[in-house]
């Protein structure tokens, strides 16, 4: 049986039965296998993989490139050979084999950094992630005639990058509580390496080299790090770090544990349908539009079966829309015990004025905002319930794949209250949801000055990591009144889903 290593954390490396493959004929092929083993989760479409590496290319043109860059991958990798094959190919899509024999360093590494458990296995498994994470993603490696692939590489490489440095800054944390000064000193220099102007890390520098008795090394770090904050961004040192320094300086510094996150503090009072049964949610008196039911019933099949799609429900002011929706999806919940359901409103009041008011909505219900609502009885308990289930993967969604959605799509906040809610005890994702937002620097609600592409890709991202675990209906109502963002959401999310 052939057996495939891929490496994309730092230089593109891929090994065939411990040999180096060196066959491709160009980097477009090298791109195509990067991209079909990172969103190895569904089959992509050949017309959408032609437009993702030959954007500028005639449609005709672009899909004979991508025949001639495929047949030249098969032959380099031994694909015609495998047994299972590395790629499934069928006459419209493309997909690489998660069950052929293979390893990506990418996979993982975020399944690594991913476990959930306490301490010390989810300490070993974070090792073994950063251990993993030789430099970033594609590094040194580029397509400058494609611009969506660049855009591709660049928000993985990103989030990638946000996942070790989080990682990092743990690991340095949880060595210098147990005394281990050397060793968090080298996880405090690895998150510089990755991201040099991080003052929390260079903060468990300065602390951990007078800890460890470098007392002059500490206060020569605060003056690399107030040197590079003023050459490269022109400020100064937050006041936490100056206060650090001071205390260094003062040999007032004594070893403590580290400074609680937000999320370690104790739990807050968990929402009131964890404990209470009843609520005024009464389903509305529904009767006929069977034939309209059955219709929305064929394309939650074809959804579930693998083929989502995009629905529109039309008529004149009172003619029902609202209502058939809401028993469609009651029904369906209750069909589908795994289905998620998260709804949008638009107002006719603000318009263009209130920018991604459904997708806000919407992202809200994914993360576990519906206790008003289910007071209000608008939603039952066991569809706030089977929302509140999925808090820890939308949170962890958010930290790794979108985190500008933090701030302008969701507060982080009320995030942070219904994820130390959502638990009784610290854990794995709730520790590295308190780190990230530590680092997260806290910003206005500035959705407009966001590029939209970056903001839609980590939209769609954050849909497709829950969806990896349960399928989503998403209910947008009075569409009419959308703002032209939230329109052009849309329509990416029709695409991309």
């Amino acid at each position: 049986m052939a057996y495939l290593s891929i490496s994309l954390l730092g230089s593109f490396q891929v090994m065939l039965d411990g040999q180096l493959v060196t066959g491709f004929k160009s980097n477009k092929v090298r791109a195509l296998l990067a991209y079909l083993a990172v969103e190895a989760d569904r089959p992509h479409r050949r017309e959408s993989l032609a437009g993702l590496l030959w954007p500028d290319w005639p449609d005709r043109d672009a899909l004979s490139n991508l025949r001639y860059a495929l047949s030249d991958l098969r032959g380099a990798i031994g694909d015609r050979q495998a047994e299972p094959p590395f790629l499934l190919i069928t006459r419209d899509s493309i997909q690489f084999n998660l069950l052929s024999d293979y390893m990506l360093d990418v996979r993982s590494f975020t399944e690594s950094a991913g476990v959930d458990k306490s301490n010390p296995p989810f300490v070993e498994s974070m090792e073994e992630a950063t251990a993993l994470y030789r430099g970033a993603f594609l590094e040194g490696f580029s397509l400058e005639d494609s611009s969506p692939f660049e855009e591709w590489a660049l928000l993985t490489r990103e989030r990638l990058a946000r996942q070790a440095t989080s990682l990092l800054h743990i690991l340095a944390e949880t060595c210098e509580a147990q005394g281990d000064y050397e060793e968090a000193q080298s996880y405090a220099y690895r998150q510089l390496e990755l991201e040099p102007w991080d003052e929390l890390a260079h903060q468990q520098l300065m602390r951990t080299l007078a800890l460890d008795g470098q007392r002059s090394a500490a206060l020569a770090q605060y003056e690399s790090c107030r040197t590079l904050l003023s050459e490269e961004l022109g400020v100064e040192p937050s006041e936490d770090t100056k206060s650090l320094y001071a205390k260094i300086r003062n040999d007032q510094l004594k070893a403590i544990v580290p400074s609680q996150t937000e999320a370690s503090k104790p739990a807050i009072n968990p929402p009131a349908f964890l404990k209470e049964k009843s609520s005024t949610f009464e389903a509305p008196v529904f009767v006929a539009r069977t034939r309209e039911l059955e219709k929305l019933n064929g394309h939650l099949k074809a959804a579930l079966d693998g083929n989502g799609g995009v629905v529109f429900v039309t008529g004149e002011a009172g003619s029902g829309k609202t209502t058939l929706i809401q028993e469609f999806t009651r029904r369906a919940q209750d069909e589908h015990p795994d289905l998620l359901v998260a709804i949008g409103n638009c107002n006719a009041y603000t318009g263009i004025g209130d920018p991604y008011l459904p997708f806000r909505e919407i992202l809200e219900f994914l993360t576990g905002d519906v206790e008003s609502r289910w007071a209000a009885g608008a939603i039952t308990r066991e569809h706030a319930l089977r929302l509140w289930e999925k808090v820890p993967v939308a949170a962890q969604a958010l930290v790794e794949v979108g985190p500008d959605l933090i701030d302008t799509f969701i507060q982080r906040v009320g995030l942070l209250e219904r994820a130390r809610a959502r638990v009784s005890e610290e854990q794995g994702w709730l520790i590295r949801l308190g780190a990230f937002l530590d680092r997260k620097p806290v910003t206005a609600l500035n959705i407009a000055a966001l590029q939209q592409v970056n903001l839609f890709e980590q939209f769609t991202k954050v849909l497709q990591s829950l969806d990896a675990q349960s399928p989503i209906l998403l209910m947008i109502d009075d569409l009419q009144w959308a703002d032209t963002g939230s329109i052009n959401m849309l329509f990416h999310l029709g695409r991309r889903l």
